[in-house]
């Protein structure tokens, strides 16, 4: 197995821990304010405990509600609720499956360039000849994951 076949499977676990977190939707209020809310603790409150005004404090709720609060600004909130931050980038799929899908368009792109050369010299390959050989195509494409698969 290579190595990037090794880091692909080490995250396919790490993702196994935070999948069923993908369909959890935020609270309306964001999770800031209803954490906050949760313990009994007023703006100025959690205002004092980040050493800021209470006024960037609603700044930052709202900033997390509509997504342009940054990391830092909400790993810190998060500290000053007792709470940890946890961020993640979570795939729909799996990343070998990611890899497979636009493995296939581009084989499949290849595939349409020599089909249409070959159909000008009077060789058109059959349909069963085409396919077997789009996934030969798809599976070196896959064991070798070059970074042009992505151009």
């Amino acid at each position: 197995m290579g190595n990037k076949q090794m880091i692909r499977n080490q995250l396919t676990q790490r993702f196994a821990l935070f999948s069923s977190l993908k369909s959890e939707p935020r609270p309306v209020s964001g999770w800031l304010r209803a954490i906050r809310n949760a313990l009994n603790m007023s703006t100025p409150q959690l205002a004092k405990r980040l050493g800021v005004s209470k006024q960037r404090v609603s700044a930052l709720e709202k900033a997390e509600v509509d997504g342009s609060a940054t990391i830092n600004s909400l790993r810190k909130a998060a500290e000053a609720l007792d709470c940890s931050f946890v961020y993640a980038i979570v795939p729909h799929d799996s990343l070998d499956a990611t890899i497979e899908q636009q493995a296939r368009k581009v084989a499949a792109r290849q595939q349409a360039y020599a089909t249409h050369t070959m159909s000008l010299e009077g060789q058109t390959p059959s349909g069963r000849e085409q396919q077997e050989a789009l996934e030969a195509a798809v599976t070196e494409l896959v064991r070798t994951s070059p970074k042009v698969l992505w151009d």
